[in-house]
């Protein structure tokens, strides 16, 4: 089950960040436990089953206000009168919220608060690999970018992860912009694999790649956080040895350290998302464009079923751009203000 208290034996899931501080430390952390004994979520009623309200109202027939009265009488656990005609409802719906205690976690209702997925900031904790999944535009380098910048601001520059960004729009994407400050130079590498890349360099693909890919992945690759975005539009010659590490670089990553990253448009697109899915610790999906895609990956990974599927992405998508599916278990579903134990 979700709790807030870290225990010897919990699994950290994702932190809770608090908008008004600004601090770059997390006011709080979600935690799952087997310890049935411990202390749990505990949140109103109305506000657990705020997701739920549409469906449960819609099945047992309730108006807002049959909905308000039964649960003001589970929070203040007041058990309806034999013949109370919400007797039932009461019942029902307390089971309902009692399993979404254990579940999940809902801060819509807090503007204040928000899940926040962060990179460890000791290079010595692996942070898992990420598989990043959406069409063109639906955000996938923006919350790649993102996470890299918290994580740079939030450490000092001689105990940071190097950075290797790869990409055949390195030089040109100007979501990247952010990344590419002086503060960071130390820090982080941008490879540009495009095909005017290694024609301006005079040097064949292969040569391309020894010189500015292989021999940087060789001298600073351990601990470090490794990007390929869209490396299958490599320049040609080269994408089949960039496929070449980056398999490699999944199968080595958790003992050398190193957090490898994919961005690709679809999860079904052969070998490169393959060997992906069996390894990445983080899937990131982006509910708003791709709905039908997760669906079918929640089919065919976390054994949803297609029904239920449909339901929590229409449900993820009404509330923010992105969701990341934990593969790991315990798997979890979040965004910033919604986690689903599954």
């Amino acid at each position: 089950m979700l709790t807030l208290q870290k225990g010897a034996r919990n699994t950290e899931i994702v932190e809770i960040h608090q908008k008004s501080t600004r601090s770059k430390k997390a006011a709080g952390k979600v935690y799952f436990t087997h310890d049935a004994t411990a202390e749990g979520n505990v949140a109103p009623c109305a506000g657990v089953l705020a997701l739920h309200k549409d469906s449960l109202k819609k099945i047992h027939k309730l108006s807002n206000a049959d909905f308000e009265r039964v649960c003001i009488m589970i929070d203040t656990n007041e058990e309806p009168d034999v013949g109370d005609s919400l007797r039932t409802e009461f019942w029902e719906l307390k089971k309902i919220y009692e399993r979404a205690l254990r579940t999940e976690m809902w801060l819509g209702d807090q503007d204040d608060l928000y899940f926040e997925h962060n990179l460890p900031r000791d290079r010595e904790t692996w942070g898992g690999n990420f598989l990043m999944v959406g069409n063109s535009g639906a955000g996938k380098t923006y919350w790649v970018v993102q996470l890299l910048l918290r994580y740079l601001r939030a450490t000092k520059p001689h105990s940071r992860r190097t950075i290797i960004y790869i990409s055949p729009e390195a030089e040109i994407d100007i979501t990247l912009k952010p990344l590419k400050d002086n503060r960071f130079a130390f820090n982080t590498f941008f490879i540009d694999v495009s095909a005017d890349a290694v024609k301006k360099s005079s040097l064949s693909a292969a040569e391309y790649y020894q010189t500015n890919v292989e021999s940087v992945i060789e001298k600073h690759g351990e601990r470090a956080c490794i990007i390929y975005d869209d490396f299958m539009d490599a320049a040609p010659g080269m994408e089949q040895l960039l496929r070449r590490d980056y398999i490699h670089g999944l199968r080595t990553a958790r003992h050398k350290k190193t957090t490898v990253v994919s961005l690709v448009h679809s999860y079904a697109s052969g070998r490169n998302t393959s060997q992906a899915i069996q390894s990445v610790k983080f899937a990131v999906m982006f509910p708003a464009s791709s709905k039908s895609r997760i669906v079918m990956f929640m089919r065919d990974h976390l054994h949803i079923p297609i029904k239920e599927a449909k339901e929590l992405v229409h449900r993820f998508a009404k509330i923010d751009r992105w969701m990341v599916i934990r593969m790991h278990s315990p798997v979890a579903i979040y965004n910033s203000k919604y986690l689903l134990l599954v």
